[in-house]
């Protein structure tokens, strides 16, 4: 039986049940990572069974980039599996452009044990192992990894509504990953392991910049999580589930509360000289609640903290830079007046008058405020997105910055080998807010999303090191809050609209959480910020 389908806007006519690999030309297989049929994303190993429209997922798209990461990583498993048969891996978090890793195996990992694996996988991708994908109900699923002793992925698919789940094979190692697969280890020829103790950097490249701060921040928090018994979805869901959702915000915010007083004392007596507080962070990390909670905790200690934005330096509309497609790039370094935020700022720290500008987003042109003096006792907060770039500012000593970089660091994941970036989490966070606060569809904000995340690639996460504090704003429950929230807006989403895959992805991801009650979440909490109650002027 032949059917008509739409490729790449050409129509051809093929037999029903053709496999999509077969329709790959052959100069773009080693590009083409999997599919888009009528909407839904497919591996390429998808037999056609109706009409549609077809398109291909290349390498070098953000899906195709996910796909590779997964593949890479069970490749990684499947060799640390040939290697040492009893070892134990975890996929902890991002660092570097990679990921971090843990190996539990008998004895202490060293530098020759990654050496090893490094070599096993370079000898698994030559050897052109297919990755197999095996369709089951949920129930066998589960009870086939229960039988594995593989409990977290088992307790995680227990409560997914889908009717069925893959199993992913690759030589005897099965495994459950949220996403599609690669076809076969040959695709996996750009890849690079580093010792890092106590574990490995994995990545698809070779690049690596050591994250130390960072890292440690991610490792304290991973230590909490299994202090307080949540580092995997399944976990959570099962506090949530014993009716422990008010211990676990107790919990959070008193962590919170604790690190903001942590960056205050650090400030006022490793930083006396401080007089401008600078903090950066990506999109949606809480850097408005935050700002306004630390005012409060260096208020207790005596101090006058006055918040400024660095939005308020925007140049006029018409002066500022474009990106390729002709917008604005407002997240630009050279969007801000670099010489008039230093002499302001220069003004202030010698206790002179400076005039302060007010930028209005609706004209797209400086306005002017009343005059600002400093008095020796007050602070001057400053949140913007290039608050850690040395070059914004030049003028100021060093001794009267302290910069605090803030950020969504989730610990939590999926389990041992699904992890749950930190962008999915400020992602959701966004669409929460958007909704609440501008009457944005979640197809706007995710249609947004890109340009919001090419610009804090650029200037924000090379400055991550720059920071003098991190904070992680990051609450372990905060998805299962955010859920019944966002998911009937991802729900609207129409499958024809081009945020629909993302949306898609990201329903699939609220489905593997119980629902926790917002009830709980004090109004001064970073996350009151995103569900709509904040006790803060956050607009």
């Amino acid at each position: 039986m032949n059917m008509k389908i739409t490729l790449q806007q050409k129509i051809i006519e093929i037999t029903k049940d053709t496999p999509v690999e077969k329709l790959i030309p052959a100069e773009e297989k080693a590009n083409v990572y999997a599919i888009v049929f009528n909407g839904k994303l497919h591996d390429v190993k998808y037999c056609l069974k109706e009409e549609g429209d077809l398109s291909f997922v290349y390498a070098d798209s953000e899906i195709g980039k996910q796909i590779y990461e997964r593949s890479l990583s069970f490749l990684f498993i499947a060799a640390v599996h040939r290697l040492y048969p009893k070892a134990h891996v975890c996929i902890e978090h991002a660092l570097s452009n990679g990921l971090f890793c843990e190996v539990e195996q008998q004895g202490y990992l060293t530098p020759e044990d990654v050496f090893q694996i490094e070599q096993t996988m370079k000898e698994m991708t030559r050897e052109k192992m297919a990755i197999l994908r095996s369709v089951v109900p949920t129930k066998e699923a589960v009870a086939f990894f229960e039988a594995c002793g593989m409990l977290h992925k088992a307790s995680l698919l227990r409560n997914r509504h889908s009717k069925t789940s893959s199993i992913y094979h690759l030589e005897d190692v099965n495994d459950y990953f949220y996403g599609i697969m690669l076809p076969n280890t040959s695709y996996l020829t750009h890849f690079a392991l580093r010792y890092y103790a106590p574990g490995i950097w994995l990545s698809p490249q070779e690049h690596f910049v050591n994250q130390g701060k960072m890292f440690q921040v991610f490792q304290e928090f991973e230590a909490w999580g299994k202090a307080i018994g949540v580092s995997h979805i399944a976990q959570l869901n099962q506090k949530i589930m014993e009716g422990k959702m008010d211990e676990l915000v107790l919990m959070s915010e008193t962590m919170v509360e604790k690190k903001l007083e942590d960056i205050a004392v650090k400030m006022l007596k490793e930083h006396a000289g401080t007089r401008f507080i600078l903090i950066a962070g990506p999109s949606s990390a809480g850097k408005t609640t935050f700002s306004k909670r630390l005012s409060i905790h260096l208020k207790i200690h005596g101090k006058e903290p006055i918040a400024i934005s660095m939005d308020d330096f925007y140049k006029n509309r018409e002066d500022c830079p474009k990106l390729p497609d002709g917008s604005y790039d407002f997240e630009s370094l050279e969007a801000l007046d670099l010489e008039l935020f230093n002499e302001t700022m220069l003004k202030l720290l010698h206790n002179l008058p400076a005039r302060m500008p007010h930028f209005n987003f609706k004209t797209g042109k400086r306005e002017w405020r009343e005059t600002l003096c400093m008095q020796q006792d007050q602070l001057l907060i400053i949140e913007g997105i290039h608050g850690l770039n040395p070059t914004t500012s030049a003028y100021i000593p060093d001794s009267a910055k302290f910069r605090i970089y803030i950020n969504a660091l989730t610990h939590l994941n999926l389990d041992d080998h699904n992890r749950i970036p930190t962008s999915d989490y400020r992602l959701i966070r966004r669409i929460a807010r958007d909704y609440q606060s501008r009457g944005w569809s979640a197809a706007e904000t995710i249609h947004s999303w890109k340009n919001v995340r090419y610009g804090e690639d650029r200037y924000i996460y090379p400055y991550q090191e720059e920071a003098d504090a991190i904070f992680n704003s990051s609450m372990v429950y905060e998805l299962a809050v955010l859920k019944p929230i966002v998911l009937p807006l991802l729900e609207e989403v129409d499958i024809k609209e081009e945020a629909y895959l993302e949306a898609n992805r990201l329903h699939k991801l609220l489905d593997y959480f119980l629902t926790g009650d917002s009830s709980a979440i004090p109004r001064s909490s970073i996350l009151a910020e995103f569900i709509g109650n904040s006790i803060f002027d956050v607009s």
